[in-house]
């Protein structure tokens, strides 16, 4: 029995071995993209904005720290975090969640557009590239490429980068 288990732990050690060896070319590859641009994250924006995009990414990235930190660096999640909080494209350097920072998308593509007026925690998809390559987030809330924010998918990311980048930061494990 003792040759079974120990047959096994081998096989697992060479299996883990075999997916960081693989892992390591996928964080070379996001760290290559990652500095091809000014904002430490892949940002390859097709028309609107990559906010939410890149909110994931963040999102994957800590889950990947977690698990391998010797092959990803928790850096990609702050600097999604801080993509998110207005260091990306543009001279709107608004955070794109409503109601958070200095300034903040406030007038959104939402329910209540036609008020100009918003919901604290909405979280937009951030700037517009307009081709060729100027980007653009005008404060109008008609144009749903840039400003419609939502309360799902943009916001629960928004909330859990900010708890992952606190727990990163304060090294104290995360709550279950």
């Amino acid at each position: 029995m003792a040759h079974r288990k120990s047959a096994s732990c081998d096989q697992r050690s060479g299996f883990t071995a075999s997916v960081k060896d693989a892992l390591k070319g996928v964080s070379e590859g996001i760290m290559k993209q990652a500095a091809e641009t000014p904002f430490g994250v892949p940002y390859r924006p097709n028309i609107w904005g990559a906010g939410w995009d890149i909110q994931s990414f963040g999102v994957r990235q800590y889950y990947l720290h977690k698990a391998f930190p010797d092959v990803f660096p928790a850096a990609p999640v702050f600097n999604a975090l801080n993509f998110i909080l207005g260091v990306h494209p543009g001279t709107n350097t608004a955070s794109f969640a409503s109601g958070v920072g200095a300034r903040s998308t406030i007038v959104a593509y939402g329910v209540n557009r036609a008020d100009w007026s918003y919901i604290p925690g909405g979280v937009s998809s951030g700037t517009a590239l307009i081709r060729p390559d100027f980007p653009e987030l005008l404060d109008f809330p008609y144009l749903w490429q840039q400003q419609e924010y939502v309360m799902g998918g943009g916001a629960t990311n928004f909330m859990f980068l900010v708890l992952a980048a606190d727990q990163l930061l304060s090294g104290r494990p995360p709550t279950p």
